[in-house]
C-alpha cells in the first residue's frame, strides 16, 4: 500500500494520472503548453532561421535585415512578456511543491508506522488461529498431550 502511494508520488512528476483518475498537469501547465509555448518556439525559429540564414545566404540577410529585425521583434514582443510570465508561474508552482514535501514525507511516514503495525496484529491473529485450531485438533483426535 505504501509502495502504492509513493509511486503515485513518482508519478506526478512524470504526468501521469494520481488519485481518482485527475491529471496531474495544473491549470497553469495546460495554459502554458497551449498558449505561450508555441509563440516563444515560434520566436526561437524565427530567430535561428534568421542566423542560420545569415550563415548560409549573407547577402539576403543583410538586404532584407531590416524585414527580419521586425518579424523577431513582432514574435517577440509577444514572447519576451510570455517567457517572463511563464517563468514567474513555474517558480511560483515550483515553490508550492516544495513546501508540500515535508507534509508528503509525514504523511508516507505515518501511512509506514500504519501498514507495520497491521501486519504485526495479522501475524499476531494469525499466529493465534494456527495455535487454536492445533488444540482443537488435538481436542478431536483425543491427543490432549503437548508433544515438542
Amino acid at each position: 500500500m505504501l509502495e502504492n502511494y509513493r509511486e503515485k508520488i513518482r508519478n506526478r512528476e512524470v504526468g501521469e494520472t494520481v488519485d481518482m483518475g485527475k491529471p496531474s498537469k495544473s491549470f497553469n501547465d495546460r495554459m502554458v503548453s497551449r498558449t505561450v509555448l508555441p509563440v516563444i518556439y515560434l520566436w526561437m525559429l524565427a530567430a535561428g532561421a534568421v542566423v542560420g540564414m545569415g550563415i548560409y545566404a549573407p547577402d539576403v540577410v543583410l538586404t532584407n535585415l531590416d524585414g527580419f529585425i521586425a518579424l523577431i521583434a513582432i514574435i517577440g514582443g509577444v514572447a519576451a512578456p510570455a517567457f517572463n510570465t511563464l517563468l514567474r508561474m513555474w517558480e511560483q508552482e515550483q515553490t508550492a511543491e516544495g513546501s508540500e514535501i515535508p507534509t508528503d514525507f509525514a504523511h508516507m511516514r505515518s501511512l509506514a508506522l500504519l501498514e507495520a503495525e497491521h501486519e504485526r496484529q495479522r501475524e499476531s491473529a494469525e499466529h493465534e488461529h494456527v495455535m487454536h485450531m492445533e488444540k482443537e485438533t488435538k481436542k478431536v483426535w483425543g491427543d490432549d498431550k503437548e508433544t515438542r
